[in-house]
């Protein structure tokens, strides 16, 4: 089976912000409205890659939208989240696991806004595929185009992209699952569209099965929603002491520069401003990407004022949770009393520089920093302690036999130290049905014993319980004399046996005594009168799952 999947993320960028999102163009509805859906199949013609292609509806299973959810889904060959980094709701799959020579296509036609002349589409991938060995044309593969609608589909130079399985593609990584499948995390490119100003551009992205039919590609693709300069950081609000700017993230390198490009200020992805710089100074910034990755590209920010102020607190400086299910720092409670209407991103450092690419599911403890960003781009950041707990697991149980009127102390079942963990009995595996008095158990079964520790990571274990019947052995002589000293047929641990039936014949087979429990045991009479001493007979019917028992007795005077 080969597998090529990929993953995108787009975002439209200029020199100065652009007036408004095209609608819809991150799937922020939670649907493909504005977006044209085809399917069809694809073929080798004359060489090359061939699609027929036809416009659908969004097909189930070929078109999909994914909503990020808790735990973040990740991806089952290069375990990198499925969502786009920067903590989008929405993302689509372009495609499936099915073979067939099926191929999918989604595209976005949009309008440069006339004031942009200057102006990049970069988008973010992934892609994990299995090499499959056929020619280039027959592989699976994914493919990324804009095209210049206006002057009539012109494809736009730096702008085609096809990614096609092979095992040599630079910076892939060698997946865990499988010798044969092969993995590259987020990487951006840059897409340079100087000089469309007003004009109609289509994005429009493949993928495709192989064309022999046995092996399969998939897609999945997210567009930011933010359709300003990714530069991050240029509003200056007013408690600012301090100001970051920071370049879209994953390129091989940045060069920072001000506007007429004379001083070289930075070479990191985010640069430091104290004292603050003066309002409306433009500074620009060009990013590298990696090899064969796009072109280099240069973005520009000018520096605005607000006076807005953003109030972001937590509810907790630390949150606490299991390495199996991952730590969830999005949760609305953990910033519930902040300013209301931002909008989060996570980072794993305290410049918000590297954006964390799976704050749903974060299974490393360590700290990280939340910032929430209002309307206008004001912004405050808190950090933010995750501590991960290690999986539990209970220590070695063992199987337990007593004999009544021993009781099983559940807790005597564990052979191990649980110092720290909180320990509970159940009386079914998934843990709804508590077991009361787990220290006094009387009744054979299967019992489970629950490890929880700080972080909510727990382990269930069952116990098997054999509570066994004690020997009940009668004693085979009274002697009821008034002497105080076995003047009564006692019978050791009858009292197990509430309901029990106990009769006592005579030789001649006739019943002198018959109790059905044993709370007053024999006196040697009957009906008030004393028998003679003698050798009587007994029959003990201790309860109905228990064969009847009988013997003789000697009544001594």
């Amino acid at each position: 089976m080969y597998r090529l999947i990929l993953t995108l993320v787009l975002m439209l960028t200029g020199f100065h912000a652009i007036a408004q999102c095209p609608v819809n163009i991150g799937f922020e509805s939670g649907n493909f409205d504005n977006w044209q859906c085809s399917i069809g199949t694809v073929s080798v013609v004359n060489g090359g890659t061939a699609y027929a292609l036809s416009p659908s509806s969004p097909t189930s299973g070929r078109h999909t939208i994914i909503t990020a959810g808790n735990p973040q889904q990740l991806d089952p060959y290069g375990n990198f989240a499925v969502n786009c980094p920067n903590g989008s709701n929405y993302s689509i799959r372009l495609g499936n696991s099915k073979t067939g020579r099926e191929a999918e296509r989604v595209s976005y036609t949009f309008i440069i806004p006339a004031n942009q002349n200057n102006y990049s589409i970069i988008y973010n991938y992934a892609v994990v595929f299995q090499n499959p060995g056929h020619s280039p044309a027959e592989q699976p593969k994914f493919t990324a185009n804009v095209f210049d609608v206006t002057d009539g589909d012109v494809p736009i130079g730096c702008s085609s992209f096809s990614y096609t399985a092979s095992s040599d593609l630079p910076g892939f990584q060698q997946s865990t699952v499988a010798d044969s499948i092969f993995f590259k995390d987020w990487t951006p490119v840059t897409i340079k569209l100087t000089g469309y100003a007003g004009k109609t551009i289509r994005l429009e992205f493949t993928t495709n099965d192989c064309t022999r039919g046995g092996h399969f590609g998939y897609a999945y693709v997210d567009v930011n929603e933010n359709c300003e300069s990714p530069i991050l950081g240029n509003t200056q609000c007013v408690s600012d002491t301090v100001q970051t700017l920071t370049a879209p993230f994953g390129f091989a390198s940045y060069k920072w520069y001000s506007a007429d490009f004379k001083n070289l200020l930075d070479t990191q992805i985010s640069i430091r401003f104290k004292p603050l710089p003066p309002i409306n100074t433009v500074y620009a910034v060009e990013v590298t990407p990696y090899p064969e990755q796009g072109c280099i590209d240069t973005v520009y920010t000018t520096i605005q004022y607000s006076a807005d102020t953003v109030h972001l607190q937590l509810s907790t400086p630390q949150v606490i949770g299991c390495e199996v299910t991952g730590v969830d720092i999005t949760g609305s409670l953990l910033t519930a009393g902040s300013s209301p209407g931002l909008t989060y991103t996570y980072y794993t450092d305290p410049a918000l520089s590297h954006y964390l690419s799976a704050p749903k599911l974060i299974k490393a403890g360590a700290t990280y920093y939340i910032k929430g960003t209002n309307s206008v781009g004001c912004s405050a950041s808190v950090p933010i302690t995750v501590q991960v707990s290690p999986p539990v697991s209970v220590p070695a149980l063992s199987d337990v036999t007593v004999a009544r009127p021993n009781v099983m102390d559940m807790k005597k079942a564990i052979n191990g130290d649980t110092t720290g963990w909180v320990i509970t009995y159940w009386l079914d595996y998934a843990a709804t049905i508590p077991l009361t008095h787990p220290d006094s158990i009387v009744k054979s079964g299967t019992y489970y014993i629950k490890a929880t520790n700080a972080g909510g990571c727990f382990d269930i274990k069952a116990v098997n319980v054999n509570i066994i019947e004690p020997v009940i052995t009668p004693p085979n002589a009274f002697s009821p004399n008034g002497d105080g000293i076995h003047d009564r047929w006692e019978i050791p641990l009858i009292y197990l046996y509430p309901d029990c039936i106990v009769t006592i014949y005579n030789r001649l087979g006739q019943v002198v005594f018959h109790s059905v429990g044993y709370n007053t045991p024999w006196d040697g009479k009957y009906k008030g009168l004393d028998i003679q001493a003698g050798t009587y007979y007994y029959v003990l019917k201790l309860s109905p799952k228990i064969p009847p028992q009988g013997g003789s007795l000697t009544l001594l005077r």
